[in-house]
């Protein structure tokens, strides 16, 4: 049996369904029971109800487990905390695979959605306990919620400058990659680079998408400002949309460049591209 936490999240979810496909046991840990069903029909197995941040719901969730994919919150400024109660209850309930789901570079300290990461790992590796960590990069997946808007439009907007460039990975792909290093030998004691195989800046990325839908898309910067109404109209606290500001501003200044060569090799294919998305977006 695995325990997934975050299983009700976006890359929760296509790890989920990653991990059924390769015959993995899935229990999922989610915070409302009533996420279960929409869980159950992607092929979890089981479900455990609680929350990252209370031990006794974190110590029942991993009960009868082998392994652990853990999935933390999105920028949440406790997941040092968090990860170290996951970490401590894994060696007690003598996990055997801990597989933690970071960020690619946590090391740049400026952004504390990466610094702490970081500090997750350090814990993680100074345990002792068998663990993975998979480093990805920023998603494909970020055109999702534009896209109708940049189909209608013609204008791929993203909070930064339009020539600054990304190694961007398709979700469907680490989701792939996470499932095998949980169901394949040979993945302990690694911390793994997962990014897609091109830099791309918003403009390539924009010139790709008028090529596939055969009219004109140009690229446009958003404003900080203008992330953070967005993120307030959403519904996010002050902490996330300030964490979300300091992060667009770093990646404005200095792109998030990565390598596809750790992704092809775990794969055993090479990553998908970002044409071959959005080609998938527009059947």
């Amino acid at each position: 049996m695995l325990l997934l936490t975050g299983a009700n999240g976006k890359t929760g979810r296509e790890v989920l369904k990653a991990l059924v496909a390769k015959g993995e046991t899935v229990r999922a840990f989610i915070r409302q029971e009533s996420q279960w069903p929409d869980l159950q029909a992607l092929g979890a197995s089981e479900y455990a109800v609680g929350d990252m941040a209370d031990g006794p719901s974190i110590d029942s969730a991993m009960e009868g487990c082998q392994k652990v994919v853990h999935i933390g919150p999105p920028m949440h400024p406790d997941e040092k905390a968090m990860t170290q109660c996951f970490v401590e209850l894994a060696k007690k309930h003598q996990i055997e695979h801990f597989i933690y789901y970071s960020v690619m570079h946590p090391l740049r300290r400026d952004v504390r959605h990466h610094s702490l990461k970081l500090d997750a790992e350090e814990v993680l590796i100074e345990s002792m306990l068998p663990y993975t960590i998979v480093q990805p990069i920023r998603y494909m997946q970020h055109l999702l919620p534009i896209w109708n808007t940049v189909v209608e439009t013609g204008v791929h907007a993203m909070p930064f400058n339009t020539q600054v460039k990304f190694n961007v990975v398709d979700l469907k792909d680490l989701a792939e990659a996470t499932a095998i290093i949980a169901t394949t030998p040979g993945h302990l004691y690694a911390t793994y680079e997962f990014a897609g195989p091109e830099s791309l800046s918003q403009q390539d990325m924009a010139e790709i998408i008028s090529d596939v839908i055969g009219r004109p898309v140009s690229a446009q910067a958003v404003t900080l400002e203008q992330v953070a109404d967005k993120a307030r109209a959403r519904g996010f606290n002050e902490d996330r949309v300030k964490q979300m500001q300091i992060m667009n501003k770093h990646y404005d200044e200095c792109g998030f460049l990565g390598n596809p060569n750790v992704l092809s090799m775990v794969l055993g294919r090479s990553p998908t591209r970002f044409r071959a998305f959005v080609e998938r977006l527009n059947r």
